[in-house]
């Protein structure tokens, strides 16, 4: 997850990824993110979870497993 959309709700996944060939260690308190808030002008046209959007991700209680198969049904 790049971006939050407007509209949703549930819990936010922070995801981790190690692209380099050596190990990367992190510690309790070190600081590995950062998150940026931004205030819309409009109202979305569509927001997350609008029944037409098929969102799969909407109401999340925790970190949730890819979805992007159900692209393919």
């Amino acid at each position: 997850a790049g971006f939050i959309d407007p509209g949703f709700n549930g819990a936010i996944t922070l995801e981790l990824s190690n692209v380099a060939t050596l190990p990367i260690a992190i510690h309790p308190g070190m600081k590995i993110g950062q998150i940026s808030f931004y205030a819309m002008t409009t109202a979305a046209d569509l927001p997350y979870g609008s029944p037409e959007l098929g969102s799969k991700y909407q109401d999340q209680a925790g970190p949730t497993a890819s979805r992007s198969h159900r692209d393919h049904d």
